[in-house]
Parts: C-alpha cells; structure tokens; sequence
C-alpha cells in the first residue's frame, strides 16, 4: 500500500514531543556533566586508537537502532575519550573553552537548520550573520566595508578566502589571464601558519613563490629580509601579491612588526593580510592596543571567535577590505543562484563573497556571545589569560633548572635543564621524557615545539577557566618529573 497523502511517510524521522523533550533532557544532562568533567583528571584519558574503535566499530545497520541507545554510546564510547579543551589545565594548543551560551545558540541553530546561503533563504539568519562580522569588524578596528566579510569554519579557511581575494586582485593588475599565476608571489615568516602556504599551492602559485623568510630573536619578520625579497622579485619580473603577517603565531605567540609592515605595503602597493586568528582579540588590551593602527590598514585579516572569543568550533572571520576583489574572486553566475531581488539588504548574498554554498548559521553563537558577554566581560577574560602568562613567566625566571625560550600573547615556551646536562640531544630527550609523562599522568596537558633545535615545552592559556594555581601546578609538576624522572 503506498503512504497515505494524509499521514507520515513511512521513513518519517520525526520524534513525538514527549519523546523529544525527554531526550533533550537526557543530553542537556549530558551537556551538564561534560562541563563538570572539564575540571576532572584526566585532561585527555588515555586509551589506543584499536580500544576506542573497539567501542565504536560495527558494519553500516541495516535496522537502525533506538535513540536511547544512540545516546547511551555517547555517554559511554564517545565523550569519555574527547580531550577536555575547556579544563583549566589544557594548555596544548589555541583551543579554548567554550562559552555554554554558545553551546546553546549552537543547538538551536541545528534546530532550525538554516543553509545561510542568501537572504532570500535565509532573512534572519542573514541578518545575524552579516551583524556579527560588523561587530567583529568594530571589535578588532580594521574598518572595512561590511559585505565582503564572511564567517567560515576557521582560521585556515579564512587566511585561504583572503589570499584568493589577494592573489585575484594581483592577477589583474600584473594583467595576467585568470588561472596564470606563474608570476606571482607570496612573502611570509617561516613562523607563519601553515594554512596560508596551503594556500599558496591551492591558488595556483609556483612554491618556490611562497618565499618563508627569516625572524629574528622575538620570531617576529624580519623587515630587511622583506625589503630585499621583494626588490629582487621586481627586477626578476615578478609581481608581489601579498604580505602575510601574523598578530600572534600559534607557535610561540610572535606579533610581526605589523605597523612597519603596513608602512612598507602602501609604499609598494602590495596586499597586506594579518593573520588575527589566535591574537587579534588581543588589541583589546592596554598591553596589544597598539596593533589597532596596522589592523585598520591591513587588506584583509583573519580572526577566529572560536579561539579568544570562546565561541564553540567552528567559526573563524574572513575580512577584506576590496569588495571587488571578493566579488571577482568567488562570483560565478548560474541558473539557480540568480538572485531577482532588488531591495539592497533583500539581494544580498553570501556565495557571491565566499566559496560555500551550503553554509552553517554560525553566526548565531557569535552574535549571542557577543551580544551577551559584550566586550568589557571578553576584554577582562583575555587580560586574565595573558596575566596567566606573565605569572608563568615569572615563576619560569624564578626556577634555576627552567629556562625561557620565547613567550608573547598568552603564549610561554620553555625547557627544564636537568643538572650536568649540556648536551642539546640530551636536553631535548629530558623534555620529551617530561611532557611525555605530563599528558601520560593526566594532571595537565601542554604540547611541544622545536625552536631552533631545542625541544621546548610550549603552554597555551585561553581558557576563562584557568586560574593563578593552575600555573603554579604545572611548574611544580615539570619540576617534580624533572628532578625524579631524570
């Protein structure tokens, strides 16, 4: 018998409401006790990748199985070996814990299940989206037009949007084809995010076009290197496209010299994109306030609200100064995208500014975050985490057997140096021993880098949940392992 034209189909995915309220309970319970958990030991439980798809592996079921159970896994197989980013102890890497009232604005974006492609389908969706890029535009001073911004799913994607809008702008004024790319070039730090050399090769450009340049003792660019880069590239006949600086590397924190940057860009007419999406909430700050100047004459930039704004992954900001670029980069015309609207905010769309059609309503959790929180409550938690650091950097200082190797934002690099060692070998094998027996224990979680061969301890803070006591636990903890394990 075929479905009744007045009834459910008989593959309706549809929950009766008791049903549905139940459930919700059952995972706002669950929601309640990961947050509680983002406090408990272990930071990260250890478990192989074979134990864990133990718990998960299974053919593709014919016969699905009941909601009850569904959740009863990821109660049981699932959120007990997620990594508590959000614990006061996590300092491995730039995620931060997330905002609850962004958790919320992020299920009930699910819920109504917006494809925030355009306007026309989505009117309010639209309309939060394009007034948080404003506000992030205002939060951060760079002052651009408001229609080539665009939320995308992160930094990555953002730094690639901006250097298409770079390389796309560039690719006319040398007046070369579209798609030929073989004159153009890039110029970044060999401190700089990996995304934007990704991008690089993604665009089109020959790698040895990227050209990573050198830092000097803060890490930062260095400005005669640049200069002499691009002069030597003029008279070869190539054509500058961008400048990448980063307003915080996630590597070790390092600020470019973004102001002298920007001076040289306009005297040389070349893009300038910064790359924001660890630190450019930073200018907030009396300390990072000065960054403002550069931000409001860079090209485009790149900031992620799912770093130090604690918005909840994902949600990074693309913003661009030149709404033709954007436009020419990413306009392509068809017969379903054609947009008959003529009212100026109605007409509007997001595909003619960006790569996706298919978009996630992200801006939901950043306009509630800000919304809610405002700037003065995300201002105090950014300065909380930097005077973190500066607390670590103290006690780092303090410690005959610690030594600083590098610390900016709220960023701090350092090694334990074990007695009677001298030997760099035998130096980076005590730190990997430390940091190795740190995350095996538990306690805390910290990640590490390589800065010019020495094996660094590297402690991220961007967590509104760390606290003064937290950074004394970690030095006593590397301390400890360091005076009994080595």
């Amino acid at each position: 018998m075929p479905d009744s034209p007045t009834g459910p189909p008989h593959s309706s995915f549809d929950l009766a409401d008791d049903d549905f309220r139940r459930l919700g309970h059952e995972v706002i319970e669950l929601m309640l006790e990961a947050l509680a958990a983002e406090s408990a030991d272990p930071v990260l439980r250890q478990a192989s990748g074979a134990e864990i798809r133990a718990l998960l592996d299974e053919p593709l079921p014919e016969e699905g199985t009941s909601a009850d159970e569904v959740v009863a896994l990821w109660r049981d197989a699932v959120l007990p070996y997620c990594r508590r980013n959000g614990h006061p102890r996590f300092f491995g890497y730039v995620c931060t814990s997330a905002d609850p009232l962004g958790m919320l604005a992020d299920a009930m974006a699910s819920a109504v299940n917006q494809p925030v492609t355009a306007w026309r389908s989505a009117p309010s969706a639209t309309e939060v989206e394009r007034l948080a890029v404003r506000w992030l535009d205002q939060l951060v001073g760079f002052g651009g037009p408001a229609d080539p911004g665009i939320l995308v799913s992160g930094g990555s994607a953002a730094n690639f949007h901006c250097l298409a809008c770079a390389v796309t702008r560039a690719e006319s004024r040398a007046g070369l084809p579209p798609g030929s790319r073989a004159r153009l070039t890039l110029y970044m730090s060999r401190e700089a995010h990996v995304s934007m050399r990704k991008a690089g090769q993604v665009l089109g450009l020959p790698p040895d076009q990227v050209r990573l340049l050198g830092v000097d003792e803060r890490r930062r660019l260095r400005m005669d290197e640049l200069a002499d880069a691009v002069a030597r590239d003029r008279e070869l006949g190539l054509f500058p496209a961008a400048v990448c600086v980063s307003a915080g590397t996630a590597n070790t924190g390092a600020i470019d010299p973004l102001t002298e940057v920007a001076r040289f860009c306009e005297d040389q007419g070349v893009w300038l994109h910064i790359d924001g999406a660890y630190g450019a909430p930073a200018v907030l700050t009396e300390s990072y306030s000065w960054m403002a100047e550069a931000f409001s004459q860079a090209d485009s930039m790149s900031l992620d609200p799912h770093k130090w704004l604690f918005a909840p992954a994902d949600a990074g900001c693309a913003l661009v100064r030149d709404e033709e670029a954007a436009r020419k980069a990413f306009t392509v015309a068809s017969e379903y995208t054609t947009v008959t609207q003529t009212d100026p905010i109605e007409r509007y769309a997001f595909f003619d500014y960006g790569l996706e059609m298919s978009r996630r309503f992200r801006g939901l959790k950043v306009w509630t975050i800000l919304k809610a929180r405002g700037v003065g409550r995300i201002r105090a938690a950014i300065q909380h985490d930097i005077d973190l650091r500066r607390r670590l950097d103290e006690r780092i200082d303090a410690e005959p057997r610690l030594e600083s190797l590098g610390s900016e934002l709220s960023i701090a690099c350092f090694r334990y140096l074990p007695e009677g060692v001298g030997q760099i070998d035998q130096l980076n094998r005590a730190n990997r021993t430390i940091l190795e027996t740190l995350v095996r224990e538990g306690h805390l979680y910290m990640s590490p880098t390589e800065l010019d061969g020495r094996y660094a301890l590297r402690a991220c803070i961007v967590n509104f949940r760390t606290r003064p006591a937290d950074i004394d636990f970690l030095v006593e903890e590397v301390l400890r392992l360091g005076s009994t394990h080595l």
